[in-house]
């Protein structure tokens, strides 16, 4: 499985619109709202238990980190993969369809936007406010 599959998977769910064509940006419409997706692992040097405990200061470091040229202020729909016993083995983990899918059904069925998921975070000196959400997926 790679992250098509994922990506494939997320768009057949009840609550998601996917783009028909290739929108910058715009990956999926989930709650109304359009999202970015971005399918990844826990940046290397960033702790996985604060990741768990609060995901949204995640999201804040993954924008605030991002190159350059990939720079992005879009709302973002963050899928984590995070081997919590190896986080180097992370990349297994989207060989596992029934725990992958499971837990994006699962997500998507309890979730929805709101204010919560806003977040302000600053990029070479200008500060962006979007909405973020994250979906950290572990074994």
């Amino acid at each position: 499985m790679d992250h098509c599959f994922i990506e494939e998977h997320i768009s057949l769910h009840q609550k998601i619109v996917p783009t028909i064509k290739n929108i910058k940006g715009i990956d999926i419409f989930f709650d109304g709202q359009p999202f970015d997706l971005k399918v990844t692992y826990l940046p290397a040097n960033y702790d996985p238990i604060k990741a768990i405990n609060n995901p949204l200061d995640l999201a804040i470091w993954m924008y605030e980190n991002q190159g350059s040229q990939r720079f992005g202020a879009d709302n973002r729909l963050f899928i984590i993969l995070l081997d919590r016993n190896d986080p180097t083995q992370s990349w297994a983990l989207k060989r596992n369809y029934s725990l992958v899918f499971n837990k994006i059904d699962n997500f998507f069925d309890n979730e929805s936007v709101s204010q919560n998921d806003e977040i302000v975070f600053k990029y070479q000196r200008r500060t962006y406010t979007t909405f973020a959400k994250i979906l950290i997926i572990t074994n």
